[in-house]
């Protein structure tokens, strides 16, 4: 079974630092590397104004750090120049199938996996999916900010899948 671990973009710095979201999900999706070393990585993040004003895409960022953690440049797949979730998931899909991955380890924050997992799911149905969940070291408050956030998308998310699983069929 061939196989992918897909790590969700999040914010880093002007200079290209990783901001402790992007760190806790570089970590957990080495972690599922490292147990399954034949797998393949596919990073997402592109540019944005609120995750990435440096002059390089987040998920070079990313890889870069994942490398010096031992992971081999080979390891890597295209990376996705997504802004949102919704693209992390449209983006990736001819990616996967190029390479017949039949296997999904997608690894995102704890306050992010039910939107990722919502999108992911229903875009690769016939696919076997494990969500592998980062916890961030934030504070309770900033935690429950995020997940209210999230919550305020849901829908919106729903009626794009909608729209874009009608255009398809």
């Amino acid at each position: 079974m061939s196989s992918v671990i897909i790590v969700l973009g999040s914010p880093n710095d002007d200079q290209g630092n990783l901001s402790d979201i992007a760190l806790s999900r570089c970590q957990a999706a080495l972690s599922v590397f490292k147990k399954n070393p034949h797998s393949r990585l596919l990073l997402t993040g592109g540019f944005g104004e609120h995750f990435n004003r440096s002059d390089t895409p987040h998920a070079r960022h990313c890889q870069c750090y994942l490398m010096q953690q031992g992971v081999p440049e080979s390891a890597f797949t295209d990376i996705v120049l997504s802004r949102f979730t919704f693209e992390d998931g449209t983006l990736s899909v001819p990616i996967i199938e190029q390479h017949r991955f039949s296997e999904i380890w997608l690894v995102t924050s704890e306050f992010h996996m039910p939107r990722a997992k919502l999108i992911f799911s229903q875009l690769l149905p016939e696919l076997s999916f494990h969500y592998i969940e980062a916890k961030t070291a934030i504070s309770e408050a900033k935690l429950q900010q995020l997940i209210r956030h999230e919550l305020s998308v849901m829908g919106r998310e729903r009626t794009n899948l909608a729209k874009l699983l009608s255009m398809n069929q």
